[in-house]
């Protein structure tokens, strides 16, 4: 066994769980079929690798917020699902250390200003506001990645009360024609992911270490 009960991986190369301060994020191409279908099984065999057991063994649940996690009274790792087109990222960290990942493949809209004005934080409503046009799209997926991500790590939903400094949120390099963002909560104390530093101090980023998954 390797930390905290998890079983010695079933696959060769499939990496110990995640440490205190750390997220693993996994990259998954959906290929043609594509779909919610195709990331969730993606997501299976993710979890299944950590745990030691098959992916049909893997029993998922969802808390009193609808957020997916383990079925187990104290979860060994916690996770997080995104997909758009043909893309999919998984987020795991240490169970007790709530995580949250977006993923959204950029796609040109003309009402990009009003909706950071409806939905994102205000200083990253000004700055997509204040764009060029040319820099628009990326300049607002970057903003709403960073916000989805954080709410899908409280669990909230996006219309839910806003995040805290705690919660925070790293943009991560993806394919040309994405943006995706990774959000950790910093502030679980005594949890046993839990990071080093106060709330919203540089000490309590987490280390991303990033993987691609082959079926």
């Amino acid at each position: 066994m390797n930390r905290d009960g998890i079983a010695e991986p079933r696959f060769p190369g499939a990496p110990e769980a995640p440490g205190r301060g750390e997220v693993h994020v996994w990259r998954i191409e959906l290929g043609a079929a594509g779909g919610r279908a195709a990331a969730r099984a993606a997501l299976r065999a993710i979890l299944a690798g950590y745990l030691g057991r098959a992916p049909e063994e893997v029993e998922l649940t969802t808390n009193e917020r609808g957020k997916p996690e383990l079925a187990a009274t104290s979860p060994p790792l916690s996770f997080n699902l995104s997909h758009s087109g043909g893309l999919a990222l998984v987020a795991v960290a240490a169970g007790g250390t709530a995580v949250g990942i977006d993923v959204e493949r950029l796609r040109p809209r003309r009402d990009l200003a009003r909706l950071a004005a409806r939905w994102l934080p205000e200083d990253d409503a000004k700055v997509v506001t204040a764009a060029t046009a040319g820099e628009l799209e990326a300049v607002f997926y970057a903003a709403w990645t960073r916000f989805e991500a954080r709410a899908k790590c409280t669990g909230t939903g996006l219309s839910g009360p806003p995040p805290g400094r705690e919660i925070v949120a790293l943009e991560l390099e993806i394919d040309s024609g994405y943006a995706a963002a990774v959000a950790v909560d910093t502030g679980a104390t005594g949890a046993p992911g839990a990071l080093v530093g106060a709330p919203g101090d540089p000490a309590a980023t987490p280390f991303v270490r990033r993987f691609d998954f082959a079926e």
